[in-house]
């Protein structure tokens, strides 16, 4: 009997991408090529760096699930963050080179007649890469992935260069021929504008900043659980990858012996990482608490 495929693994979501893409780009050269569109073309060419960028996120992946070293003890899901960094300037690049050539059509007002296989190449691509944007940030939250997040916004900046590829392309095709290139330029901008929101979140967690309010209140309130712990301070949450380390300090009688202090705090740990899907890993400082 055939393994059933988990469409919630991550390399399946991402080589789901990749071959979406790639048959995309296919598609939009040709009708780019024989329905006499720019703005499809461009649209193509963002396409292939979406190919490009599904290879190295799924490289990215496979390299951050190596275990730990002795280089790396807190293993290699950072790789992950770098590889959204990268897919980001590609996206960047990818809009910049699109951007100049629409503004020299516009210019030097090299203009053509788009035909109705540009119009439905739009069409067939905003309604794929809406289904794969929703897809893929469904499977990106469950596994706090910064890398498959990136893919899922990148997913999700196609279509609106497609949306403005088939207005484009729609005016064009009524006699307002400038509206084809336009519409490349704009596309050339959501391309960028992606570019820069991807590259703000990984440099957010490459620069240690503290995940949601709301996880680190769950997390206070977590350790508040434990009626020995009669406070904690110093808690810290340092990202790496898609996942946390955390260091706290908790403070317990200081009637208790050093085993069951020990105790205590061996037991939160547990309990915290085995609550908490996305924590590697929990340090616990214990204090000694004074009463009196």
């Amino acid at each position: 009997m055939p393994k059933k495929i988990n469409f919630k693994d991550e390399y399946v979501c991402t080589i789901t991408g990749l071959v979406s893409n790639g048959l995309l780009t296919i598609i939009k050269f040709f009708a780019g090529i024989f329905g006499h569109s720019q703005a499809m073309i461009a649209d193509a060419i963002n396409s292939l760096f979406d190919v490009l960028t599904s290879v190295i996120i799924y490289l990215g992946i496979k390299m951050g699930k190596k275990p730990e070293d002795d280089e790396h003890p807190y293993g290699h899901e950072n790789i992950e963050v770098i590889v959204s960094w990268i897919v980001s300037i590609i996206v960047l690049s990818t809009g910049l080179f699109l951007g100049y050539s629409a503004f020299h059509t516009i210019i030097d007002k090299n203009y053509s007649h788009p035909s109705a296989v540009a119009l439905w190449a739009a069409i067939i691509t905003i309604i794929i890469k809406e289904i794969l944007h929703r897809y893929t940030l469904k499977v990106g939250n469950i596994l706090n992935s910064p890398a498959i997040k990136a893919n899922a916004f990148d997913h999700r900046s196609d279509v609106l260069a497609s949306t403005s590829a088939l207005i484009g392309i729609t005016g064009a095709r009524m006699g307002w021929l400038f509206l084809d290139p336009v519409a490349s330029l704009v596309v050339s901008v959501f391309i960028m504008r992606t570019g820069a929101n991807i590259m703000k979140e990984s440099n957010r967690i490459i620069m240690d900043s503290i995940p949601s309010e709301e996880f680190v209140r769950e997390i206070k309130e977590f350790i508040l659980r434990y009626p020995e712990i009669k406070k904690f301070s110093n808690l810290r949450v340092h990202p790496v990858g898609r996942n946390y380390i955390i260091d706290v300090s908790i403070f317990v009688s200081s009637n208790y012996t050093v085993s069951k202090g020990h105790e205590i705090a061996t037991n939160l740990r547990e309990a915290m990482i085995k609550e908490k899907i996305f924590l590697k890993d929990v340090i616990v400082h214990v204090e000694p608490y004074g009463e009196g």
